[in-house]
């Protein structure tokens, strides 16, 4: 079999499935318009960012790489916000 006709291994844009994609945009979503609504890190513990941050990396394989790197962006400036008023806050 040639690369041709079996996607990569790291290739997500092959693996892509629409309803999949659908339900991680709208988590993503969610989470970070809810990160942008508060001035209060919404975690107790370093164990939360590390959630967190992994449920967020484990949905953006199911959406296109464009549309994924645009999210975590955005997904990035909030956390270091947060991360900022949590080590204030320290």
């Amino acid at each position: 079999m040639n690369a041709a006709v079996q996607p990569g291994l790291f290739d997500n844009a092959a693996f892509v499935q629409a309803p999949e994609a659908a339900a991680a945009r709208a988590r993503m979503r969610e989470t970070i318009e809810a990160l942008k609504a508060t001035d209060v890190p919404p975690w107790k513990d370093e164990m939360g960012v590390i959630l967190r941050d992994g449920a967020f990396k484990r949905a953006m394989w199911l959406v296109p790489d464009d549309e994924s790197k645009v999210l975590w962006a955005e997904y990035d400036v909030e956390m270091e916000r947060l991360y900022a008023v949590w080590a204030a806050d320290a």
